[in-house]
């Protein structure tokens, strides 16, 4: 076989080879959400009553990457927990109050107002209120949702099934 031949076998094997983007998965579509275009409903039950969200992007229930979007009314408190896995959010809209730990410390508690962020390793004990004013938050994740609290008497879904 001459050397011209062999390196046009090459090249051609080459570019038959599969690629690992060959290989992957088609990606998911691309999402533009204007704020009339966003499908507000309750939180699940797992988070505090009034709480509401929508979801920009993914399925919260499946594996996946999902990003949602929360309003969560004036003097709500989301009692200590943990998720299995890390999320990160943006305080869109008022001042949101996070602090670390078992116990909720609200002197121990950081305040981020509209435009900071936060970002929690998996399985962090936290907990976050708000005050006077209600807040809206990005949140991001690697689904699905779980959340876990710290004290089980704490989670609202037990306090919302015992009631009559």
């Amino acid at each position: 076989m001459n050397t011209t031949c062999a390196i046009a076998l090459l090249a051609l094997s080459l570019e038959l080879a599969p690629t690992p983007a060959a290989a992957a998965p088609p990606a998911a579509a691309a999402v533009q959400l204007a704020p009339g275009d966003l499908k507000w409903m309750p939180a699940p039950p797992v988070l505090p009553k009034g709480v509401q969200l929508a979801v920009l992007s993914g399925n919260p229930f499946a594996e996946g990457f999902t990003t949602l979007r929360l309003k969560i009314p004036p003097h709500t408190v989301l009692a200590p927990h943990w998720h299995p896995t890390a999320e990160g959010f943006t305080v869109l809209q008022g001042t949101f109050h996070i602090g670390m730990g078992d116990q909720v410390d609200k002197a121990a508690a950081k305040a981020l107002p509209a435009m900071s962020y936060a970002s929690l390793p998996a399985m962090h004990h936290h907990y976050a209120y708000t005050a006077d004013e209600g807040v809206v938050i990005d949140l991001s994740f690697y689904g699905p949702f779980q959340i876990h609290y710290v004290h089980p008497a704490d989670d609202p879904s037990r306090v919302a099934a015992t009631k009559p």
